[in-house]
């Protein structure tokens, strides 16, 4: 399993826009792209910092090559509208060594 965690940079005003827009755009990679699904966190600073899960570092690096449904692109499209990009970085991307997460299906 491949794991990548995110820090994404939110535009003053637009936390409301990210916050709905996330998981429709997280749902739109699991079922479009491969991933595992990914959970979204805030820090103490309030800093919103992802971990998405994937099947293996090829599935996450070809994952750009594929689109999603029109209505899952347009949320994708949303969430990048509210974040400052040039702010927003990935903070890790890790092979796991041991898992021992509880796992639950993917609600759709």
């Amino acid at each position: 399993m491949f794991v990548v965690m995110f820090e994404f940079v939110v535009k003053a005003g637009c936390e409301e826009q990210f916050l709905s827009a996330w998981p429709k755009t997280t749902q739109g990679i699991f079922l479009f792209k491969g991933s595992l699904g990914s959970r979204l966190h805030r820090d103490k600073n309030g800093s919103f910092i992802a971990y998405a899960q994937w099947p293996d570092e090829e599935t996450y690096r070809h994952a750009s090559e594929i689109e999603m449904s029109t209505e899952y692109e347009k949320q994708r499209q949303l969430m990048r509208e509210s974040l400052n990009l040039e702010s927003t970085k990935t903070l890790y991307e890790m092979e796991v060594e041991i898992d021992y997460l509880h796992r639950r299906s993917f609600d759709v």
